[in-house]
């Protein structure tokens, strides 16, 4: 690196990246970019090598269960709960947690869940791009240019963008802007893609090709006075043209001081056993390599069987004699022997069991492998399956998925939302702002109870200046009547934050992945049961502690309102009669 500038550098690093294999055990190695390129293919249902022409049927069984892991394995911006961190700020907390789900809403956030979870199953590598534009964004991992194979955070990453003219200009004031214009200029006006190795596609339109650079580099690419072997952490912003006589220059947009990498970047990678060495974790979708190939295997094989299922008929006649197998259609005469008459041709299909068998033996380990079970991807179980058991078969199918899903969830709770995201949130709450948002019952009950006591202290003490007689149970009236009126108003409230309230003010995170609304469908009877025995107790709300807030909970969950419930949870226990000194008590 300390004879080569940033052009050359990237040039021979990007070649390498394609080539160079990381050895594993002594007799296997691996290719981060060939298996970026081959999880990418076949989570898309392509044949890693030629075309899905119809010719060779592509059965995919990876997609159904994809899409389980994708629904097992993600969350909801509902679900990352941010809390003030200090006993004494509890209505502060209040704030921040009120206004998150509106604000991470704005922002996309639940956009960036999916793309974090999507990476995750496609590839086990998340690498995370600090844009400091409130939310991070994940590095779609094919326009990776180079990075170090054995841990993507270990070297430099260079990723590699493509931008129109029109977007080039909007980065004058950040890169140079005179290069921009010649970039603009040099630029071809065709497009080149790199598709798979040396294979090159144009398609119309001026693109520059960018390069961005980042990461502990030689000090004299930024210093003229640097000494050799001493690194920095740099930004490289540069594009490459070629020229008339075919030769690849380069452009240097922009080149700087950078923070270190790890301000920059954050990558997840879950599987840190099997995947021991390399940079990418085994994926979901890399354990399906092999199912897939051999079921489109018995795909071709089926397809081959029922090609040569045709109907076909023997006479000696001469004109149908010398005929090719391989022109043969259905309802065709071939010739035999003369003096025999016309007969049918065996055509049943030979062996079509054991490639069918073969291929359900395919899917059902993929299904295993996946953690997939019938019930998760939408089919029946096999006739005669109790409730009970399918019931158990899903949730340890579904012990994986809360395995990944848990790393998932610290990887937003201990780094992404405390470092890039949670400051955005505080920020803009010290600006001071007004939000609405909508409370629970409970958070209703709380601070309709507050507004009608402090409402009711200030009408009293109005009563009293005036000089009006106030009787023993005014302030208990006035209480009820704010408090019913404020209930009256919807869950709907409006809040505002002073500036500068939560400076200083420790902000922390956590996600509720566990949370009630992924096991209500599978509680549902069990919720069901215990609601028909409190109708027939409606007293059990306030005899039996946590029988209301439950009550709540099935209601929010349903998709209604409890405040259109909120006089079930007012019902009084009924207290029992103590019997008489002189009477004996019950045994």
């Amino acid at each position: 690196m300390e004879n080569q500038n940033v052009f050359d550098y990237i040039v021979s690093e990007e070649n390498a990246w394609k080539t160079n294999r990381v050895p594993l055990t002594r007799s296997k190695d691996w290719n981060m970019f060939e298996h970026i390129e081959r999880c990418t293919n076949v989570a898309n249902a392509w044949y890693h090598q030629g075309k899905n022409d119809g010719i060779r049927p592509y059965d995919d069984i990876v997609t159904p269960i994809v899409n389980v892991a994708f629904r097992s394995e993600g969350f909801d911006v509902k679900d990352i709960v941010p809390y003030v961190n200090e006993i004494n700020e509890s209505y502060k907390s209040f704030l921040v947690k009120k206004r998150h789900p509106e604000w991470a809403r704005k922002n996309q956030l639940d956009t960036f869940i999916d793309d974090v979870v999507e990476s995750s199953i496609i590839y086990d590598l998340v690498l995370v791009k600090n844009v400091n534009n409130i939310r991070p964004e994940v590095v779609d991992l094919k326009t990776i240019a180079f990075c170090d194979q054995t841990d993507v955070m270990a070297g430099p990453i260079c990723i590699k963008h493509q931008y129109t003219p029109a977007e080039m200009v909007a980065f004058k004031g950040k890169w140079e802007s005179d290069k921009i214009d010649e970039a603009i200029t040099m630029s071809q006006a065709e497009k080149e893609i790199s598709i798979a190795g040396d294979r090159k596609v144009k398609t119309p339109g001026k693109y520059i090709e960018v390069y961005e650079l980042r990461g502990n580099l030689p000090d004299f690419w930024i210093n003229e006075e640097g000494k050799p072997y001493e690194y920095t952490p740099q930004i490289h912003i540069v594009c490459y043209y070629t020229s008339q006589d075919g030769s690849k220059n380069g452009i240097v947009l922009y080149k700087g001081k950078d923070k270190p990498l790890e301000e920059n970047f954050q990558a997840l990678k879950i599987d840190r056993i099997r995947s021991k060495g390399r940079a990418c974790g085994r994926s979901i979708v890399e354990t399906l390599f092999e199912p897939q190939v051999w079921n489109n295997y018995s795909a071709i094989k089926i397809k081959q069987l029922l090609d040569s299922a045709l109907t076909i008929f023997q006479t000696d006649s001469e004109e149908f004699k010398n005929q090719k197998l391989e022109n043969l259609k259905p309802n065709t005469v071939l010739g035999h022997e003369t003096g025999k008459p016309i007969t049918k041709v065996d055509g049943s299909l030979q062996n079509l069991t054991a490639f069918t068998n073969y291929q359900v033996k395919q899917e059902n380990s993929a299904r295993i492998l996946g953690s997939a079970s019938d019930a998760q991807l939408g089919t029946n179980p096999v006739s005669g399956t109790p409730f009970a058991l399918q019931s158990l078969v899903v949730q340890q199918g579904q012990g994986m998925h809360e395995y990944r899903q848990g790393k998932i969830a610290t990887f937003f709770a201990d780094i992404l939302y405390p470092k890039w995201i949670l400051p955005y949130l505080v920020e803009e709450m010290n600006s001071g702002i007004k939000f609405s948002e909508e409370l629970t019952l409970e958070e209703m009950m709380e601070i309709g109870d507050i507004i009608a006591e402090n409402k009711a202290q200030e009408k009293v003490k109005e009563k009293i200046l005036s000089g009006e007689i106030i009787q023993e149970d005014t302030q208990g009236n006035l209480v009820q009547f704010y408090k019913d009126n404020f209930l009256k108003g919807g869950n709907r409230k409006f809040f505002e934050t002073i500036k500068g309230e939560l400076e200083d003010i420790p902000v922390d995170v956590f996600v509720n992945i566990k949370g009630k609304q992924r096991y209500m469908a599978q509680n549902a009877d069990k919720l069901t049961n215990i609601i028909r025995e409190v109708i027939r107790n409606p007293q059990a709300f306030s005899q039996i502690p946590g029988v209301g807030k439950l009550f709540n909970e099935v209601i929010e969950e349903s998709g209604f309102s409890p405040i259109n419930f909120s006089q079930i949870v007012e019902v009084k226990p009924v207290p029992q009669e103590i019997p008489p000194v002189n009477e004996a008590l019950p045994a």
